[in-house]
């Protein structure tokens, strides 16, 4: 770190300081001299008559300079560490991402190093994030584009009309992929805002589970209501995505089931999404959430989980819920999202 310069800061504090310690000096002495006191030996000052108490003034200007002597060095270095967290968040700001404020202490300077160091980690984390996805996007798109492409020149050939299916097919995926990163990065950057309401979840999971072709347990009417404040649109695609991935990597039967249950002495509504695939080993039940993440060993043909899952736990946390993966008795995975009760 470069050697930090002394500017407006220290030229405020340290000579307010000197100033007011010899404007205490001079008063003090002035108010001896009004008393009357006498000093032992008074120096002549100006013409006869006229004397003023010089050993007071000395004596409290001896204490005012000692004062600020000792007081040099620690303002020096209050100062001094505040121009070395300027010069961290300028250079972090001028593209060192890796720069970071040195903690020096406990005190609020030190706080606020602390608070600047953990914005750009987050900050830092989030770039390396958007960066990967945009990678993976890239890697992602390839496919249907190829095959977009090879389906076009078929067309062109007039030797068979089936690839036009393949075509509407290829861009109904590629639409969907590109809604689904857009809506990523709304959600990344605060930018969707919709107004919200009360959603009455088990409406939405039956219309979503009518859609799809697949089970909704029954529940016990006490069980009831299963609502929660929120963005119905974003609601519809946590399940809808929920549902999607269970009939994309499990195996049938995929279940619903809504439940109301108490976590942290709060009352939630739990919805878990039940398939009867192989399931997920416990090392990658928390992957499966990261943007197109795909296993060690996966060939391209098997795909990988997309944005799906990833859009799921970002729509939770957005409502104030969580989204997590779990093994289910029967052996398949269960997806759950716990969504507060308002």
């Amino acid at each position: 770190m470069p050697p930090t310069r002394r500017r407006a800061l220290f030229w405020q504090v340290y000579p307010t300081l000197l100033l007011s310690l010899l404007l205490v000096a001079v008063l003090g002495a002035f108010i001896v001299h009004l008393l009357g006191g006498a000093p032992p030996r008074p120096i002549p000052i100006g013409p006869p008559g006229r004397r003023m108490h010089m050993h007071m003034f000395g004596m409290l200007l001896t204490v005012a300079t000692i004062v600020g002597l000792a007081a040099y060095p620690v303002v020096a270095r209050i100062t001094g560490r505040l121009e070395a967290l300027r010069l961290s968040v300028e250079a972090w700001g001028g593209g060192e991402t890796h720069r970071r404020a040195k903690v020096d202490g406990a005190d609020e300077i030190a706080a606020v190093a602390v608070s600047f160091n953990t914005a750009a980690d987050r900050a830092d984390a989030l770039l390396e994030a958007h960066k990967a996805m945009l990678a993976h996007a890239s890697h992602e798109l390839r496919s249907p584009l190829a095959r977009l492409a090879m389906a076009a020149e078929i067309m062109a050939s007039g030797a068979d009309p089936g690839p036009a299916e393949t075509v509407r097919r290829e861009i109904a995926e590629l639409d969907a992929l590109v809604e689904e990163i857009l809506l990523a990065s709304r959600l990344d950057h605060g930018a969707d805002h919709d107004a919200t309401e009360p959603v009455d979840l088990l409406a939405l999971a039956a219309e979503e589970a009518a859609r799809a072709g697949v089970t909704l347990r029954d529940m016990a009417v006490e069980s009831g209501p299963f609502e929660v404040v929120g963005s119905p649109r974003l609601l519809r695609r946590l399940i809808r995505n929920l549902i999607d991935n269970a009939l994309k990597h499990g195996a049938p039967p995929v279940e619903l089931e809504l439940s109301r249950l108490t976590r942290g002495g709060s009352a939630v509504v739990s919805l878990a999404v039940h398939d009867g695939g192989a399931g997920i080993p416990q090392a990658l039940r928390s992957r499966v959430f990261e943007p197109f993440f795909r296993p060690e060993g996966w060939s391209e043909g098997a795909g990988g989980w997309g944005l799906g899952l990833s859009l799921v736990r970002q729509i939770a946390e957005r409502h104030g819920g969580t989204a997590c993966c779990e093994a289910s008795a029967a052996g398949g995975a269960v997806f759950r999202v716990d969504l507060p009760v308002q």
